[in-house]
This record gives C-alpha cells, structure tokens and sequence, in this order.
C-alpha cells in the first residue's frame, strides 16, 4: 500500500530525529519514540483514529517537524482534507530547507490534491456571541473572523445563544464549493403576566336590623326642662359630623394615591415586562390604599350621618319639650364585605 511505504520511509526519517542529541532529553526520546512506534502499529492495523492520537503525542514530546507527515498521511486516509492540509503545510513551515526536495514536492502534490475536496461555509445572520458548532462540535463565536473549511459530503450546522431557540440546518458541498449560510436564531417567546384585575366597587349591604341590646348614647331623653342638654346633643353632633366628614376625605385621599400606584404600576410593567417585580409591589400597594379608602368611606358616611341626625334632633325638639319617649341609639351591624356602626332613634 502506498501510504504504508511512505509512512515506513518516514519513520527512518523521525527515528533519526528522536535519536539526535539535541531534539529532546533522554526520558522524553524514549517516551516519544514508544508513542511512534505504536502509531505505526494501529496504522498496520488500518485503526487510523487511534494513531492520529499516538503521532500527535509523540510530536508534543518532541515537536518534530517530521512527524507531521505521518500525521497528513494518515488524515488523507481517513479522508479529512481539512487536517490533511493543516498538517502538511505545517510539515513543510516546520522543516523548511531540512525537507529533501523531491519530498517537498510531493507534499506540495498532495496538498493541491486535498484542497479540491475541500469547501468553503461563510455563516451569516447569527446574534454576536451565539456558539457555532459544525457537525456536533464547537468551531466558535459569532460573527466568525473566516468562512468554516470542510471536506466534500453532508454537514451538520446549528448555533444557539442566550435568550434565542436555537437552530440548525445541514449543507452537502462539493470539492471547491463556496456557500452562503444564513442562520436566523429567533427570540425566546415571553409570555406577557395577565392584566392586573381592577378590584371590585364595594357595595354597601342593606342595613342590619338591631340583632343586639344598643349601644346607648344616651338614655331615654326625659322631657327637656332646660337648654343645656339640648345644646351638648347639638355639639356632639357637630364633633361627630366632624370626624365623619375628614374620614370621607381620607378615603378620597387614599383613593387618589390608590390610582397613582396602579398606574405607576402599570407604567414600570410597560417599561421592564421582564422584570415585573416592581409593578407587583406597586400594585399590592395601590390595593392596600383602595382597602383603606372604601374603610374611610364608610367610616365616614356614617359618622356624617349620626353627626347630622344629632343636629337635626335639636332643631325639630325646641327647646324643654322634647317628648319623654324620645331616645338615640348607636348600633353596630355587619354584613358580607361591610362593617360599620348604625344610628337611630326615636321622638
């Protein structure tokens, strides 16, 4: 077999290299010169996968430019253009005016040979930084600084990068091709978080009939003789209209930061959707002060509204002749959703 006279012509070559007294120390020649000889073995049994691995031990030891041959001879066998080519203008960088001439020109042969089995890929459309892998392994990073070598036949070509589904596609080249791959990664489809639920309008519950003693603001009203209790139920009703009316603007002023942080929280949703922590924080904020306004609002409404029948109770009842039968109560009552006190009286 031809490679096989070229390997053993060569292998003369080498030994004399790993023998000279300056190509490497005594425990390095005898561990290259064992990984040589092996690789001529795995050759002999045509398990060339194997001795690219022992000659390309051997050249760490001693990086001698001769057994780069080997190594392009034994890629020509197992048809990879590409390494074959590599190794043999190696070869001829590496010995220089050491290589014979006739030998020199053989590997020159050869290496035009090779190179008309070779293709060119030039990978276009990637996102800089997505990972390029040529038939299952990595070749590097986008945008890639060559067009990708390959020998003739069917190669695989996928690309994936943070943040995009990756993609992969397979090309068949001829000898001397030059093909355009354009690979588009499209983007990780995010799935927008629902719209944020406006909470419903409280509606205040039919008032609860008495279900309980009352609590008395005052005892039965005897009839009236004299001003002064007239005048301190109006003053009470007055205070208490009071509280009424600043809970009602309490409420107006927590529904009025209520709407703010909702639309706050939908401003931050619409500048960062994918980061919606802050419109989450902002929103549970605007709901506890949509909580706190309708507690106001009823709160209010009913202070506001015993303040008022406490004043009109002294402007119907003229003074000393308030009816013996007359009385006012304070009476708390709940329903669904509802808490609050009910007043109410008779006279």
């Amino acid at each position: 077999m031809r490679s096989l006279v070229k390997q053993t012509a060569c292998l003369l070559i080498v030994m004399g290299a790993l023998t000279a007294p300056q190509a490497a120390r005594a425990g390095e020649k005898e561990e290259a010169r064992k990984h040589y000889d092996r690789a001529i073995e795995l050759v002999d049994d045509n398990q060339l996968e194997g001795a690219i691995v022992e000659f390309q031990r051997s050249y760490d030891l001693t990086h001698h430019f001769a057994v780069l041959y080997n190594i392009g001879q034994v890629f020509v066998s197992l048809a990879k253009p590409v390494e074959a080519v590599d190794a043999y203008q190696r070869y001829l960088a590496g010995g220089a005016n050491k290589i014979p001439a006739v030998r020199r020109t053989e590997v020159e042969q050869e290496i035009a040979r090779q190179k008309a089995r070779i293709a060119t890929l030039e990978i276009r459309g990637l996102p800089e930084g997505a990972a390029v892998r040529l038939d299952g392994k990595e070749i590097g990073k986008a945008p890639l600084v060559a067009p990708v070598r390959v020998g003739v036949g069917t190669h695989a070509i996928a690309a994936s990068a943070e943040g995009y589904d990756p993609t992969a596609t397979e090309v068949i080249v001829a000898g001397e091709d030059q093909r355009v791959v354009d690979l588009v990664l499209a983007k990780h489809a995010v799935e927008p978080p629902p719209a944020p639920v406006a909470p419903p309008v409280p509606v205040a519950p039919p008032v609860a009939a008495p279900v309980a003693s009352p609590l008395a603001v005052g005892s039965a009203v005897e009839p009236a003789t004299k001003e002064e209790p007239v005048n301190k139920l109006r003053i009470a009703g007055i205070v208490t209209g009071a509280v009424g009316v600043a809970g009602i603007a309490a409420g107006i002023a927590c529904w009025v930061t209520a709407k703010g942080r909702h639309n706050s929280a939908v401003t931050s949703f619409n500048q960062n959707p994918n980061d919606d922590s802050r419109a989450n924080q902002l929103q549970s904020q605007a709901q506890n002060y949509l909580t706190a306004a309708n507690v106001s609002f009823i709160a209010g409404g009913a202070l506001t509204a015993l303040g008022v029948v406490m004043s009109l109770y002294t402007v119907i009842v003229p003074n000393g002749q308030a009816a013996t039968d007359t009385h006012v109560y304070l009476m708390p009552a709940a329903g669904p959703g509802f808490a609050g006190l009910n007043a109410g009286g008779t006279w």
